[in-house]
């Protein structure tokens, strides 16, 4: 994007334009990031040309002095330094397409850029920005869920293990066993309030020792 800018490279420009979407505007360089990368005179200029650029090619009341596209320019940076270059581009396109503005007012002026496009603009943009957010946290429950859903089974897996290795000990005690030693044994672990689950599967050795 900014290589097609500062080269003023028009088929590239409208090859990206025509590719471009407000996902991919939300996610662009940052106005203030493009001042600190190329400086505050580019920049100025790469929106200069955008401006230009749409006032060449869009039937307007009135058209941009070469004074008015710099100072609007420098009002874009200073007034929306969070959002993106593609930003300017994807307002300008949908001016252009009628997708923003009242399409009665088509005087190309600060006033209409800045008071009415862009806000417009700005409020699709942020709709979409709400629309992605929920949509990465409905994945994220989503996710959370399904990672729940295999925590609490590989749980159950674990607690069956267990449950398991403690009945394959009782079935080898118990195999060397008398009925008073159970019976011993028995008494012992509910004085020691051995786990419900083990004390029953012992007390069932009742059946096999005589």
């Amino acid at each position: 994007m900014v290589k097609c800018l500062a080269s003023n490279n028009e088929v590239e420009l409208i090859v990206f334009e025509k590719n471009l979407s407000i996902v991919k505007a939300i996610n662009g360089t940052h106005l203030k990031k493009l001042e600190n990368t190329i400086g505050e005179i580019n920049t100025i200029v790469a929106i200069c040309y955008l401006l230009n650029r749409f006032n060449s090619n869009f039937n307007v009341g009135k058209s941009l002095t070469s004074e008015q596209s710099a100072m609007i320019a420098s009002d874009i940076v200073e007034k929306y330094p969070y959002e993106t270059i593609e930003d300017v581009v994807l307002m300008l396109k949908q001016v252009r397409q009628g997708i923003i503005g009242d399409g009665k007012d088509f005087k190309l002026d600060g006033q209409n850029i800045l008071a009415k496009w862009f806000p417009q603009y700005l409020d699709n943009k942020y709709a979409e920005v709400e629309r992605q957010n929920k949509k990465v946290k409905d994945e994220n429950l989503g996710a959370s869920a399904v990672e729940e859903f295999y925590r609490r089974e590989a749980e159950k897996k674990r607690k069956a293990q267990k449950e398991k290795e403690i009945k394959d000990q009782i079935d080898q005690m118990t195999s060397v066993m008398d009925r008073q030693m159970l019976e011993d044994t028995i008494t012992s672990w509910e004085k020691e309030k051995v786990s419900k689950i083990y004390l029953d599967y012992l007390k069932q050795k009742r059946k096999l020792i005589k």
